[in-house]
């Protein structure tokens, strides 16, 4: 079953920029091969900007991350790593 992991808002004109830009972070990962989500909360018809909580894609998201989002509403994008623990390397388990 794959996890999310390493959660960041990025700002972008579109969902592949937001992932070039996540993907220049090179974050670590234990996964070796990690699936990327890129998904725009204005595009999800429960997402509520005025809420503090929020349920976007597999992850939910805080107060803090709110605040972040509704920085720029329109270019904001949660990106996040999905991560499998079945492909983690042995000596991360």
């Amino acid at each position: 079953m794959q996890h999310p992991t390493n959660t960041r808002i990025i700002y972008a004109d579109n969902p592949e920029e937001a992932r070039q830009k996540y993907l220049a972070l090179a974050i670590k990962t234990k996964d070796p091969n990690p699936g990327v989500e890129v998904l725009k909360p204005l595009e999800d018809e429960e997402f509520d900007i005025e809420s503090d909580i929020n349920l976007i894609g597999e992850v939910s998201v805080g107060p803090s991350i709110m605040a972040e989002i509704r920085k720029d509403p329109p270019r904001a994008y949660v990106v996040y790593y999905l991560e499998d623990p079945k492909n983690f390397a042995e000596s991360e388990s």
